[in-house]
C-alpha cells in the first residue's frame, strides 16, 4: 500500500529523499515499465519487451532486468550495474497525479507532482537524502530535476500508447519465445512476452513505411528487436551471480 499525496511546499518542506539505489527500495524486480523514448539508450543495456494485459488486451513496453519475479540482475548491493537506469526507477517515489482526473476532453486536468510517504525513500531525519524544497519553500536543483524527468515520462508514456497502437493496427506484435540454458545445465522456456516481427515490417506497403517512418515509429521498432540481443547479457548475468 501506498500514501500518496499532492507534493506542497509547506507540508513537505523538511522533506528528503534518499537516492541511492537498493532492492529495499522497490528495485527486487525482474520487469520494469519503459516508454518508447528510451529505446536508444535502452537498448545498449537491457532486452526491452511488450507485455499484455491480460484482463484489457492493452499492451505495455517494460525491460527486463531477470529471469524470475523479484530478480534483478542488475543490482548489485547499492549500485546499478548500467550506464543507463530506466526513468520508472528514477522517478521513484514521485509520480504524477491529477487534480481532476476526470476532465472531458478539451478540460484542465490539472497535473500535479504527489509523493509516496510511505516509501523508504522518503525521511526526514538524517543527513542522507536529497531536500525537495530549500528554506524558503523554493525548489532545490534535485527536486527541479524530478520536475523534468515526470514531464519527459508524461509525454513518453502518451508517444508510447501511440506507438503500441501502432505497431497493433498493423499487425506487428508476436510472441518472444525465449529459450535459455544456464551454466548449471538448466533450460528454462518464458512464455507472456512479445516482440516486433520484423519481417512483417520490412514487407508493409510504402505507405505505412512512410508514416511508420515520420512519426519515428519505424526506428523505435527497430530498436525494440534489436534489444532483444541484450538476453545474452542477462544470461551471462546470471550464470555469473
Amino acid at each position: 500500500m501506498s500514501n500518496t499525496v499532492a507534493l506542497n511546499n509547506e507540508s513537505h518542506r523538511n522533506l528528503k529523499v534518499i537516492t541511492r539505489r537498493g532492492a529495499e527500495y522497490g528495485e527486487g524486480t525482474h520487469l520494469v515499465p519503459v516508454v518508447a523514448n528510451e529505446l536508444r539508450n535502452l537498448m545498449l543495456e537491457y532486452p526491452v519487451c511488450i507485455t499484455k494485459d491480460p484482463n484489457t488486451g492493452q499492451f505495455s513496453l517494460c525491460a527486463l532486468l531477470g529471469f524470475e519475479p523479484g530478480e534483478n540482475l542488475y543490482l548489485q548491493g547499492d549500485s546499478w550495474d548500467a550506464q543507463y537506469i530506466p526513468m520508472h526507477i528514477r522517478r521513484q517515489p514521485f509520480m504524477v497525479g491529477y487534480r481532476n482526473p476526470e476532465a472531458a476532453v478539451g478540460e484542465e486536468r490539472g497535473a500535479v507532482i504527489t509523493l509516496d510517504l510511505d516509501s523508504k525513500r522518503v525521511t526526514e531525519e538524517g543527513a542522507d537524502g536529497e531536500r525537495l524544497f530549500d528554506d524558503q519553500g523554493n525548489n532545490t536543483p534535485f527536486m527541479q530535476q524530478v520536475s523534468d524527468l515526470l514531464g519527459q515520462l508524461m509525454v513518453g508514456m502518451e508517444s508510447t500508447t501511440a506507438f503500441l497502437s501502432a505497431l497493433a493496427d498493423n499487425d506487428l506484435i508476436e510472441p518472444a519465445h525465449i529459450n535459455v540454458q544456464f551454466a548449471s545445465g538448466e533450460h528454462k522456456r518464458y512464455e507472456g512476452l512479445y516482440t516486433v516481427n520484423e519481417d512483417k515490417l520490412q514487407k508493409l506497403d510504402a505507405d505505412k513505411l512512410v508514416y511508420m517512418h515520420q512519426h519515428g515509429y519505424l526506428q523505435a521498432a527497430y530498436w525494440l528487436g534489436a534489444s532483444m540481443g541484450q538476453i545474452r547479457k542477462l544470461i551471462q548475468k546470471k550464470n555469473q551471480k
